[in-house]
């Protein structure tokens, strides 16, 4: 038995991945593509970047509005400027170059911008770093689906609220920006759009159980989970590609 061409066990497997990426999300504010993609890709390539585009939507969606009253709306414009022109070069990327170049880079970028965030050096919120960090993810997630190391680490001493609002309106923007560009490009097939919305029950399914779980957490247990999950997922991706 398969669901669109995807063996019915590994699928349930790619479902439960999902549920535990959309769970970190809604709990840390990024999540979903660092946790799911290095699993997505190994089952099916088709999967990456546009399922996880596709799924990550009800989830950016429905953390900003249980979270509306925090987000940066200056922070969300600047970033958006920068989303614009790495959208065009990750589409650019998808088009021309392979995905084991892409992954490979991408893991690097990951670990020299969590190795950065663990030193003494403090990424404040100012217009050009959330330019920087806006083009940079978009050319990131819009290549590999993983976007949310640089915006993450560039908010992670600020309010958890404030991140996870503010970054989950920056996804939902850029994730739209990325599917009509990759569109437009001819990168998206039918069966890649169907992946990512079988995809969607799961995700819904983490960002509810979320909910209790953000409330326990503190600013600072919040901040050591986010560079966690971003050096693991980095470190998995790169095994995978480099193996």
């Amino acid at each position: 038995m398969t669901i669109l061409d995807v063996p019915a066990a590994m699928f349930a497997v790619c479902a439960g991945i999902v549920f535990i990426g959309a769970l970190v999300q809604g709990t840390l504010g990024i999540g979903l593509g660092l946790v799911s993609a290095p699993v997505l890709a190994l089952v099916d390539p088709a999967f990456i970047p546009v399922a996880i585009l596709v799924a990550i939507l009800p989830l950016t969606v429905s953390m900003s509005v249980r979270e509306r009253a925090r987000i940066d709306g200056r922070g969300v414009g600047f970033a958006i400027v920068g989303r614009v022109p790495g959208a065009a070069l990750g589409t650019a990327a998808v088009v021309v170059t392979g995905t084991r170049f892409l992954a490979v880079l991408v893991s690097i970028s990951v670990l020299a911008a969590v190795a950065a965030s663990i030193s003494t050096l403090r990424f404040a919120t100012t217009g050009r770093s959330l330019v920087v960090a806006g083009a940079v993810s978009g050319f990131m997630g819009t290549a590999t689906g993983i976007g949310g190391p640089p915006m993450a680490i560039t908010y992670q001493h600020a309010d958890p609220a404030v991140m996870r609002s503010t970054v989950s309106v920056f996804f939902t923007i850029g994730s739209l920006i990325s599917l009509v560009m990759l569109a437009v490009a001819g990168a998206i097939g039918q069966r890649q759009l169907l992946l990512g919305t079988a995809l969607i029950p799961a995700v819904i399914a983490g960002f509810v159980l979320s909910g209790p779980i953000t409330r326990r957490l503190d600013a600072e247990r919040i901040r050591i989970l986010v560079l966690t999950v971003c050096a693991m997922s980095a470190i998995a991706l790169l095994v995978r590609e480099l193996a």
